[in-house]
This record gives structure tokens, sequence and C-alpha cells, in this order.
């Protein structure tokens, strides 16, 4: 929750606010898991929790439309022109044109992968590819009441996330697409694990799954790392020749949705230089710096996936967590090397592990919290017998 809010912090509050924010933060986390956490599950039903849901989504939409014009105009913060790039390259792909020859009212190249334009087509149709985020948010929260088998504890994380990690709402409020990028293949990749381990789940839906985790991946090259461990957890949970298969069948959708408009214009496919222009800036410090950072990712995923793998993808999203945060940290660390002072302006992308690792801690903490419980009402009756 910390280290993808540094830039922000940084950005507004200076190098003592990030020195105040981080241990705030522990601070808060702590007094929330001794104090809050267990007396919020006791006292909040399922029924309530729903409807906590939907006054939280509520609320979000009214602080979207109210913020955003005002963030978008670059009043505040700058503005951006990400989910302007979005909207440009998708409006262009359904008009039948190659989406990457126009650049933005800031001048820059079109960046989003193919991926990202197919998964924005409903939300640009709407009127702005800004509002996936509304739907990706409410996708997260159910997916995490399933996940952490309690939908009281999947929106009390969706809150923590939001207020204690403010990189979140930024990006919210700005439009920007890193946190539906980071949700729909965490959300993707649960769906795959759960389809193809199930039995009793068609073939048609463990084909789907593999076609949106595919597609997902043609969002953010990094997330290619994490496939040994998908295929990992796929083998131990479901048996190797699924996992071979469906594993495969991804991998295929990533190079039919990709590769094609890479190889009618390798000059003009932009995504290729932009995305790969943060190796570029690490590369200056020392030649090759960058790839052999990418290497190490890939060869910590391989190593991660040797490990035991729960159907449940807890060690999965927590391996899934380390591999994209070892990238982050690398690109912080050479940053500051190279500019000699505290930069930390890689750490935004931190998305990539924020739900991953968020996901994991929150599961470990509400299964404690549960075996608590029974004995919290046993305490709770015997008080109102002793009175």
């Amino acid at each position: 929750m910390v280290l993808p809010s540094l830039s922000q912090v940084q950005k507004y509050l200076g190098n003592i606010g990030v020195f105040l924010y981080i241990p705030i933060v522990f601070l808060i986390l702590l007094k929330i898991r001794r104090y809050y956490f267990r007396r919020f599950l006791n006292k909040v039903t399922e029924g309530q929790a729903s409807r906590l849901t939907a006054i939280t989504l509520i609320g979000l939409i009214v602080i979207f439309f109210i913020v955003y014009p005002i963030a978008n105009s670059g009043i505040i913060g700058g503005g951006t022109d990400r989910e302007e790039d979005l909207n440009i390259a998708t409006i262009e792909l359904l008009h039948g044109r190659y989406p990457y020859y126009p650049k933005t009212s800031l001048n820059h190249p079109l960046s989003h992968l193919p991926g990202s334009l197919l998964l924005s087509i409903p939300f640009v149709l709407l009127g702005n590819s800004a509002y996936q985020n509304f739907f990706w948010f409410f996708l997260f929260v159910i997916t995490a009441g399933f996940y952490l088998k309690d939908r009281a504890s999947a929106i009390f994380l969706f809150w923590i996330t939001i207020i204690l990690s403010p990189v979140v709402m930024q990006e919210f409020v700005t439009g920007g697409d890193l946190v539906a990028n980071s949700i729909y293949v965490c959300l993707f990749i649960f769906l795959l694990i759960n389809s193809v381990a199930n039995s009793n789940i068609g073939k048609g839906k463990k084909v789907l799954s593999s076609v949106l985790l595919g597609i997902g991946l043609s969002s953010r090259v990094n997330y290619i790392l994490l496939l040994p461990l998908v295929f990992s957890t796929l083998a131990q949970n479901a048996g190797w020749k699924p996992a071979v298969k469906y594993t495969l069948l991804t991998c295929l959708t990533f190079f039919i949705v990709t590769i094609p408009f890479f190889l009618y214009d390798p000059k003009g496919f932009s995504p290729v230089n932009v995305q790969f222009s943060k190796i570029n800036q690490l590369n200056s410090i020392s030649p090759f710096i960058g790839i052999f950072v990418v290497i190490a990712g890939g060869i910590i995923a391989v190593l991660l996936s040797f490990q035991r793998m729960d159907g449940n993808c807890i060690i999965l999203f927590r391996n899934c967590a380390f591999v994209e945060a070892f990238l982050i940290l690398c690109a912080i660390i050479l940053d500051i090397i190279n500019e000699a002072k505290l930069n930390l302006g890689s750490s935004g992308y931190g998305f990539s592990f924020l739900f991953f690792g968020t996901l994991t801690f929150w599961h470990e903490l509400t299964a404690r919290a549960k075996i608590d419980k029974p004995f919290a009402n046993i305490d709770t009756v015997a008080s109102k017998d002793n009175i």
C-alpha cells in the first residue's frame, strides 16, 4: 500500500512528507489489525456489506464527476493525457484505422498496447475510457468477496486501499488506466486458476478465461513475467496437460492481439518505444542494465514457481507481488543512483503489485479474524448472561 504512493506524496509534501507517510501508514494498519478489523467483521452482515459497497461506488461516481474536470484541466497537479491517449487510439481502432499514428494534445505518442484498447471499447463507446475504473473497482470488490470469503472484509480492504494509498484515488480522478490494468490482470488470473482447476466448469468458460488473460497481458508488458507462476499454479492444481493447454492459449491470444499491430508498421507501433523507454533510461546508467533487471525478474518468477501453489491463489498472488515489486524497486534504486537524489517517480507504477499484495495480506488477516470470531460471539453471549 505504501510504495506505489510515494511519488505522489513526494510531489506534494516533499521528502519530509515521505518519511512521515511511511510510519504513519504502518501505525494505522497495525491499529486496524489489532483493534478494528475483527469488530468490523463481527458487526457487519453480508447484506450490510453489499449495501456499503453500493454506497461506496455511488460516492466514487459523485467524486469523479466533480473532481475529474478539475484534474483534467490541469488546475491541480498539471493534468494528464493518459485517458486521452486511450480514447484516441480506441476510436481510431473502431473506425478501422491504425490506432498509433495520432498523438495526444500534449504531443505525446500513443502508448497503450492493443489489449488495453480492446478492453476499453465499451467505455469509450459510453463516452470516456476513464469510466472503466468504476467497472473494475466494482468487480474487484465482488471478486475480493469470493477470494476472502467475506463481503465485509472485501469492502473494508477497498476502503483501506483508497484511503491509505492515495495514488489509487489520484489515478481514479484523473482517469488513468494503471488502476484498471492492475485490477483486470489480477482478476483474470484468479478467474483462470479457479475455472481450469474446477472440473465442474465447462470447457468454454475455461477457454474464455485464458483468452481474457491473454488480452489482459497485452496491456502492460511487465505482466508477462507472471506466466511461470500462473503455469505452476495450474500444473499443481489442475494437472500438467490443462496447464500447458490453457497457458499456451493465453500466450497465443497475447500474440494474436499484439503482433499484427507491430507487423503492420514496426516503426509506427509507438507502445514499443513508450513502454520500453524506462528500460532505455536505466541503460543510461550502465549498458544493458535495464534488460538485466527484466531478466532477473523473470528468473525470480521461475524460481518462485517451484513453490507449492495452493488453489486459492494465496501463494500465487504473493509471488506475483514479489516479482512486480522487484522491478519497481530496481527502477527506484537506479533512478536514485543516476540522479544522486531521492527520486521516487517510478514508484507510481507500483499498481502492478498493489492489488496482488493487499489481497494476500488481507486473506491472512481475514482468516485469523474468522478463527477468533466464534470466541468473540461466545464472549458477547456470556457477558449478556452475566448482566
